[in-house]
């Protein structure tokens, strides 16, 4: 049978009591525009392979993903992640249900899954909200080190981290949505069922990479936008389109040529000037050549060298869709870093043991939610939450909130909480409120 598009869903979805087998949903309330030429329209949230609509009952709100292709092991993939996170689900990650006879369309059922509704700003929506405060920039960029550690800790990948799939809720906590294609140990040897984000995805990746590191690209993506952006706003208006932070695809396949590589190798920050030039160098090397971001910021490297003298930009290349071909190797000369010599990381091979999650990224009871939520026009936006300093920094003496392991300090990044304590597994000395060593992933 044919499988049904957003319009399709959106015309059946508006009669919950109809569609839905489940008794929440079916008695349940839809989110609809209440504006303009669209009023009464239900409210989506479209993506690649998924339209994602709020049905709320009795004070709980609940995403519904609904697919507009047909995977032929879903069902499967979702039970066996529900069963692998039972008892180690992380703290970034939201209550789901896979449900096969999930919305009826046309006289057909079709599966969905059933996620809590995370209220929140999308990743680039809370960016372009907070551009004019470096340190709330920060302070997300510590707490995404800190997720991505946990789910490490895991030896679980995401497999499709981007800016549509990583909400930030108000007090800056981070939660994950999207597991369609998540790695779990399992599955080791495997293809990928998806590629994941054009922009945020090593330019090498093919199905066959699949693997407990295959976050590690777009993780340190992630962490270098966000911390280019806290030290250069102004980043943002030349490099963001909608369907990225900085980044693009064609950027990764000839960084030589690339303004954005270029703008981000003359930052001011030196740990921006690091991490381009390693993103730079592993563009053209294998996909599991890239570190995970711990073992890359706490590399021996040094003290960082000055700011590169500025050359003139290079043209900006025009976005053009479609494969691109990988420029040849450029040779480049590393840019020596030590952020936190306090917990250098032996080269330790690292025990495929889940843990519990870390406890940096704990997040406190939030109303149940999903994706983004699209403001009302003419709504003025809230302003940020003041930020609670209630640690501060042995090292720099900059004031960050309790819960973070790192400090948000990006030419810092030291260990807030210090102690002598070391991971049973490999000797590495880890931060006292960590619950996993950054040298080899072990739960501590």
């Amino acid at each position: 049978m044919a499988w049904p598009g957003i319009a399709e869903f959106s015309n059946a979805i508006q009669t919950p009591t109809r569609c839905f087998a489940d008794p929440e949903l079916s008695t349940g309330e839809l989110a609809v525009h209440d504006r303009g030429g669209r009023t009464g329209m239900p409210i989506v949230s479209a993506g690649n392979f998924a339209a994602v609509y709020r049905i709320s009952n009795q004070g709980r709100s609940s995403a519904v993903r609904c697919f507009t292709r047909a995977v032929n092991d879903q069902h499967e993939r979702y039970r066996q992640l529900a069963a692998y996170l039972r008892h180690t689900q992380p703290p970034a990650f939201v209550e789901f249900e896979y449900l096969e006879q999930g919305i009826l369309v046309a006289g057909d059922w079709y599966p969905i899954v059933k996620m809590e509704w995370v209220n929140g700003d999308r990743l680039d929506r809370f960016v372009q909200r907070n551009l004019d405060r470096p340190n709330s920039l920060q302070n997300v960029a510590a707490r995404w080190r800190g997720l991505a550690s946990a789910l490490r800790s895991l030896n679980i990948a995401h497999n499709d981290l981007q800016h549509g799939n990583v909400m930030v809720q108000e007090d800056r906590s981070l939660r994950l949505v999207d597991y369609d294609a998540m790695f779990l140990p399992q599955y080791q040897g495997q293809n990928s069922p998806e590629n994941g984000h054009q922009h945020f995805q090593h330019p090498l990746k093919t199905s066959q990479n699949y693997d407990e590191n295959i976050d590690n690209f777009p993780a340190l993506v992630i962490y270098l936008s966000l911390l280019a952006l806290a030290a250069d706003p102004g980043l943002w208006d030349k490099f963001y389109n909608e369907d990225n932070l900085l980044f693009r695809k064609v950027d990764y396949a000839d960084p030589s040529n690339s303004q954005c590589f270029h703008a981000l190798q003359n930052s001011q920050d030196e740990t921006v000037r690091y991490l381009t030039a390693y993103v730079e160098q592993r563009c053209s090397d294998p996909v599991e050549s890239v570190l995970n971001l711990e073992g890359i910021l706490n590399q021996p490297q040094g003290q960082p060298a000055p700011a590169p003298a500025p050359v003139a930009a290079p043209p900006r290349a025009p976005y053009i869709p479609g494969p691109a071909t990988p420029a040849p190797p450029v040779p480049r000369a590393r840019v020596p870093y030590s952020p936190a010599p306090a917990i250098t990381t032996p080269s330790v091979p690292r025990a495929r043991v889940p843990s519990t999650p870390t406890p940096a990224i704990t997040t406190p009871s939030a109303p149940p939610a999903q994706v983004e939520q699209t403001p009302t026009p003419g709504t003025p936006t809230p302003s940020a939450p003041v930020e609670s300093a209630s640690v501060t920094c042995p090292r720099c003496g900059h004031p960050n909130p309790g819960d973070l392991i790192y400090c948000s300090n990006s030419v810092c990044l030291a260990p807030l909480h210090t102690g002598n304590r070391f991971c049973t597994s490999c000797g590495a000395q880890t931060p006292v409120n960590a619950g996993f060593c950054p040298a080899c992933g072990r739960s501590v």
